[in-house]
């Protein structure tokens, strides 16, 4: 089968968006003739990671905006509107480069948020897949008294944007146009799946190397490590942690918190570190790579994903994939990629204190209890194998392609 991929992001040896691009590429290509269209930027990577395997690889086509709209992405642009404009430049030339070599499927990868739809997929003469997309989910409104006052109005207007956009002519007419879409989590497909000519199911947009992420040997720890890993933002959850981390610290003082990432939040979470009496028990790391976060995990006894909003999260499933139990929000990505055998999951619509509550007493009964912690870490490399190796999304997106094909 011919299969052209558009991944604006796509990029070797990453996780999130640039790797589900990048892998599902290279998965794809071991059975079907596969171009990728993305960044010029990214061209450099992408070419000395090739250079270096001998299975059937993909081809990769090019292509970016004037430099001088480049150069304004960041100052002036920024992303989202410089990825519009992406789409829009690329649909100009995609028309012919799709009749030329005959694709049999067109699939728009990534990005993934249903907000800048996939404008390059008009009157394209080829069986046209969406997804997974995501976007559509919000902070819950209870929860957001855990973040700043700017940071409250900020996802409010957000949560305002996202339901005007589901909205959009143009969005829906393009939901309407691709013969499937593949939802990211529940509260996109919710929005959008009685506009969709085929409805082909919920999967996280990203995946793991469960040969590079494997279960690491925890036992005769005296420490008890937490793992917090992402941007250090407001929708991630990080202040809620803290107040949650706080609490716990009453019931089981031996516990410690490792912060991985960098961000914009970094100089205010420090300063509530500080007001909650949490020197000594927080340590920062700092951006590590997406290699190093092995390191990271193996060095852990349960990883915390505290995030109000989040598609999914690629570091979900790699500590999954490393036996580290889990507690996340019951939604959005998290309620899809954790099983009540790999972690817990905490009520999202319930009250701050609640939820704080909630949070606290997860911490402390799953580092009680090794018996459970144990059980928890051996269903989790399972649940990830199962379901969220790249072959395994790649296998589910081939069977999509194949019924599309025989319509």
């Amino acid at each position: 089968m011919k299969i052209l991929l558009l991944a604006y992001a796509c990029e070797p040896n990453a996780g999130s968006e640039p790797g589900t691009g990048w892998n599902t590429a290279l998965h794809l290509a071991k059975s079907h003739q596969v171009t990728v269209v993305t960044r010029s930027n990214n061209r450099g990577r992408i070419e000395s990671a090739l250079r270096e395997l001998t299975e059937p690889l993909p081809e990769f086509v090019y292509y970016d905006l004037p430099p001088v709209l480049v150069r304004l992405k960041k100052k002036l642009l920024g992303i989202h509107l410089y990825y519009a404009l992406w789409q829009l430049g690329l649909s100009r030339g995609l028309t012919s480069l799709v009749d030329s070599k005959g694709f049999d499927i067109v699939h728009h990868l990534t990005f993934n948020s249903f907000e800048v739809p996939p404008f390059a997929l008009r009157g394209i003469r080829a069986r046209k897949v969406w997804g997974p997309v995501g976007g559509g989910q919000t902070a819950p409104p209870a929860l957001l008294h855990s973040l700043s006052w700017k940071s409250r109005i900020k996802e409010k207007l957000r949560s305002l944007r996202v339901a005007l956009s589901t909205w959009n002519p143009l969005v829906r007419s393009l939901f309407r146009e691709a013969d499937a879409v593949l939802f990211a989590n529940q509260e996109t497909r919710s929005r959008f799946q009685n506009l969709c000519r085929r409805d082909a199911g919920l999967m996280i947009d990203v995946g793991v190397d469960a040969d590079v992420f494997q279960p690491v040997d925890r036992g005769g720890r005296k420490k008890i490590n937490l793992l917090f890993a992402g941007r250090f933002e407001s929708r991630k959850g990080a202040r809620l942690l803290f107040f949650a981390f706080q609490e716990a610290l009453r019931a089981n003082p031996e516990m410690r918190l490792a912060m991985v990432g960098s961000g914009p939040e970094e100089s205010e979470l420090k300063n509530i570190e500080t007001a909650l009496g949490l020197g000594g028990k927080i340590d920062w790391v700092g951006k590590v790579s997406h290699r190093e976060m092995r390191d990271m995990i193996a060095k852990a006894d349960l990883f915390v994903f505290p995030s109000l909003r989040d598609t999914s999260g690629t570091i979900v499933l790699e500590a999954m994939a490393c036996g580290l139990p889990v507690i996340c929000f019951d939604h959005q990505g998290g309620r899809i990629m954790i099983s009540d055998e790999a972690g817990l999951k905490v009520d999202a619509n319930s009250s701050l204190k609640v939820a704080i509550a909630q949070w606290a007493t997860a911490m402390t009964s799953l580092l009680k209890n090794r018996r459970s912690d144990e059980l928890f870490g051996q269903h989790g490399p399972k649940r990830v194998r199962s379901h969220f190796t790249w072959e395994k999304k790649v296998k589910r997106i081939e069977a999509l392609y194949r019924s599309l094909d025989s319509e």
